[in-house]
């Protein structure tokens, strides 16, 4: 991904349907920079009544100025905090099938509930992400599918992992947690990460949503700026449920220590 001699990273602090709550941030990287240039000013937003969000909505709404569609030789990567796929035995209990499925002896155990994903962060981190199939954040969830599923119809736009990814991509989709770069959630993010966000008040939509573009850079710049995210195992339920880019508990360190 490093023959791009730029990157923009798109954030998006996904909200539900009804609330002003979307985070949008858009920042930008050159190759052999240290410094991450932010774009306009991080928003927060609705999706329009009786439409969606097109991609040049997101992006207008930070930046009016710049034109996603005519950008060459640049990669962009969008960082999504939402779930964007539901547990494997959840969807087949939809479908009609009958998993095997008990009650668990923890909660983060229940197939239904949470999926591969989110059964590692717990176990890496001790932090329990929200389930798609059984929280409210299923409302911010179908949102973001419904969304990224016509950005990669209309925009060209590849999920990650659910589909192959090829050495020409250059517009993807990944989801992140901004949760795990910070202490608490209004306070400021570890340091590593601080020093390269724009001023902007802790704990808001606008917040999480440069963090998630900075995930992004993160993704798209494979350790020159920042450390290198954790991608998934190769199993093929992982192409069903999605996962969750993060940094490893090393990295994390270095992030604190800034």
């Amino acid at each position: 991904m490093n023959k791009f001699k730029r990157v923009i990273g798109i954030g998006w602090d996904v909200g539900g349907w009804m609330g002003h709550n979307h985070g949008v941030a858009i920042c930008e990287w050159k190759q052999g920079e240290q410094v991450v240039q932010w774009k306009g000013v991080p928003a927060e937003i609705s999706i329009p009544h009786g439409g969606l969000l097109t991609f040049e909505n997101l992006a207008a709404a930070v930046d009016p100025e710049l034109n996603v569609a005519n950008l060459e030789d640049t990669l962009i990567v969008i960082g999504v905090d939402a779930p964007l796929g539901f547990p494997a035995q959840f969807t087949r209990l939809l479908a009609g099938e009958t998993p095997a499925v008990i009650k668990p002896t923890k909660e983060i155990e229940n197939g239904l509930a949470y999926r591969f994903t989110d059964q590692e962060i717990y176990r890496i981190f001790g932090k329990k992400p929200l389930s798609a199939s059984f929280d409210r954040i299923g409302n911010n969830s179908s949102a973001a599918i419904i969304h990224t599923r016509n950005w990669e119809q209309d925009f060209s736009f590849k999920l990650y992992p659910m589909r192959a990814a090829e050495p020409g991509d250059d517009r993807i989709i990944i989801e992140v947690y901004p949760a795990l770069v910070k202490a608490q959630r209004f306070l400021d993010a570890y340091p590593g990460l601080a020093k390269h966000l724009p001023s902007i008040q802790p704990g808001s939509d606008a917040y999480d949503a440069c963090l998630c573009a900075l995930y992004a850079l993160a993704f798209a710049t494979g350790g020159e700026l920042l450390p290198r995210l954790q991608g998934p195992p190769q199993d093929h339920y992982i192409k069903d449920e999605g996962w969750i880019y993060y940094f490893d508990p090393e990295s994390i360190k270095k992030l604190i220590r800034g």
